[in-house]
């Protein structure tokens, strides 16, 4: 069977129908698979070289070909993802409760789910947590001076000093609210005021935000409109059809009020909204206060609460339905919400871990400046005037290593241990101009003044006197090093000079980051014929470093490809303490 037409079977085993040209057909015809095995007869005796021919006759089997394997191609990729397939389907929420099924991720929601936009660097919006608040709250005082002003309107009785009493205190509170909701949502324009600053207000606003004290206010601000009305259903209010059916109307105003605030639980919202839809039915419709009368058109007086089950107990019933309905879809949009927003935050986190580790990795192989000018172009080289280099050999190395002992192992892990504290060097402030190259054996290589940002134009040779130092920070660290390790005494040769030299990137898959010029083959063969535990300088050097620096001469040395060459030692700095934050 050809190749193609497996892949034809492939497509129908997957997916069931064949997403080429030819898909309206059904998948049974015997018609489709004829043609599909002529078509790919076709393609074999052609040898499936018809791609590069001019004709348009010729091109269309190359056509269908390619078409057939970018179809399956996706199939293929549908089916890989198909893991996957569980979170677009399947809410990670339990049923019936509505919460998460991972109890850590319940616990996050609780503990940031009305704090989550100031854990992530998108700019807020109005569907944010701080912004939201803000709306329900402003929703909330509307739906309370909506109530009240329509209380006042109604031709009731009198109201009771508790009635004008809660009003105040329910509207000085929803004032109080909306005012610490304005100074939360805008805080960055009220950061003069001592009293946002403050610890206790701070302590306070986090104190709220916690889950139980959150419901707790929440189910303050969403039962005063509710609690107002049914203050009012008294027995005077009740007896006439139209104050009662006004204030009914109110009351159903209230109860839509508890779709309101979609950060708390829709169990409390709902359970709420059907205790005041209860205590309304109990009040109203059972005579309670007894048997109110009305008078028909027929001037006869029959109790209008006979009706009233029937009209309007099936609507609060209905309402209360919705309610409850409206507040559980509410919350698994809030919650998918989060959860959308905490997987994302998650793998942006990831993301973000994976691509410092990528950078940490490439500028521990390339220096940072280099990197970063690598990003935008393919290649890297760059002529530079007066560079500082050094070359530092542990000379004694080769002499202790024994691949008899753990194969060499220890020896290796001791020289890892005494470069990573070179390394550490590098860290300080002091020695911001000089970067490590490489390191070769026991060699280790370091140059300054490579980065033209650092370099400064002022005092050109600064990074060279934090060079010299950086030498002898290495000689106190081998120093150290021999004083922990009583069974080594290591010995460190330094060799310095300074001039132009070129630097580049070779390679394109395993970076090499290295330079070249006269002055690092100088600076070689200072270290290679120096001094154990000593600093070796060419005399080129000294009109620069004897600013700072008493150097011994040495004499004549014979350097390789230079003949003869006169020497100097360093032997200590003019000034005691001396070191490059003179110039800094």
């Amino acid at each position: 069977m050809n190749g193609m037409v497996q892949a034809d079977l492939l497509t129908h085993r997957v997916s069931g129908y064949y997403t080429s040209s030819h898909s309206s057909v059904a998948e049974d015809s015997p018609v489709h698979d004829s043609e599909m095995r002529r078509s790919s007869q076709m393609e074999e005796i052609e040898g499936h070289g018809t791609c590069g021919q001019s004709h348009f006759r010729d091109n269309l089997p190359c056509f269908h070909t390619l078409r057939k394997q970018s179809d399956l191609q996706l199939i293929r990729c549908v089916r890989d993802v198909s893991s996957h397939r569980s979170y677009f389907t399947t809410p990670p929420l339990c049923q019936f409760t509505l919460f998460f099924k991972q109890p850590e991720m319940e616990s996050e929601f609780r503990a940031h789910a009305h704090l989550r936009e100031e854990d992530t660097d998108s700019p807020p919006t109005l569907a944010s947590s701080r912004f939201n608040t803000c709306l329900d709250v402003a929703v909330a005082a509307s739906v309370w001076l909506f109530v009240i002003v329509g209380q006042l309107l109604l031709p009731l009785s009198s109201p009771s000093a508790p009635w004008i009493v809660f009003t105040i205190i329910g509207s000085l509170l929803l004032l109080v609210v909306l005012m610490v909701c304005a100074l939360r949502s805008w805080r960055d324009n009220f950061d003069h005021f001592s009293v946002i600053n403050g610890g206790r207000w701070v302590n306070f606003l986090t104190r709220l935000t916690t889950w139980y004290y959150w419901h707790i206010c929440g189910t303050v601000i969403l039962a005063l409109p509710a609690v107002s009305i049914l203050a009012n259903l008294t027995c005077e209010n009740l007896v006439s059809q139209f104050q009662a059916g006004n204030l009914s109307r109110l009351l159903f105003v209230s109860i839509v009020h508890f779709c309101n605030f979609t950060q708390l639980s829709c169990w409390l919202r709902s359970v709420l909204a059907t205790i005041v839809g209860l205590v309304y039915i109990c009040l109203a419709a059972f005579g309670v206060c007894g048997r109110p009368i009305e008078t028909n058109n027929s001037g006869v007086t029959v109790p209008w609460v006979m009706n009233f089950p029937w009209e309007v107990l099936p609507d609060v019933l209905l309402l209360l339905g919705l309610v409850w309905f409206v507040d559980r879809e509410f919350e698994v949009s809030y919650r998918l919400g989060f959860h959308g927003s905490w997987v994302a935050a998650r793998d942006k986190a990831r993301v973000q871990s994976m691509r410092d580790q990528a950078d940490w990795l490439l500028h521990n192989i390339i220096p940072r400046h280099v990197a970063e000018q690598l990003k935008t172009t393919a290649h890297y080289s760059e002529n530079h005037r007066d560079v500082g280099v050094i070359f530092a050999s542990i000379v004694n190395f080769g002499d202790m290593y024994d691949e008899t002992y753990c194969g060499g192992r220890e020896y290796l892990r001791v020289l890892n241990e005494l470069v990573g504290d070179f390394d550490e060097l590098l860290q300080r402030a002091e020695f911001s101009e000089v970067e490590k190259i490489k390191t070769i054996g026991s060699t280790f290589m370091a140059a300054s003044g490579l980065n033209p940002v650092k370099r400064s134009q002022s005092r050109p040779h600064r990074h060279l006197f934090q060079l010299v130092e950086f030498a002898l920070a290495m000689q106190e660290v081998v120093a150290q090093f021999n004083r922990d390790l009583l069974e080594f005494d290591l010995i460190l040769r330094i060799g310095y000079n300074h001039g132009d030299v070129t630097a580049g990137v070779i390679g394109t898959s395993k970076l090499y980051y290295d330079i070249w010029g006269d002055a690092v083959n100088v600076a070689s063969r200072m270290d290679s014929t120096g001094v154990n535990g000593r600093i070796q300088v060419g005399e080129a050097c000294l009109p620069i470093l004897s600013d700072l620096y008493e150097f011994e001469p040495r004499g004549s040395v014979y350097v390789k490809g230079k003949d003869h060459m006169n020497v100097y030692l360093l032997k200590a700095p003019l000034v005691a303490g001396s070191n490059s934050d003179t110039y800094n």
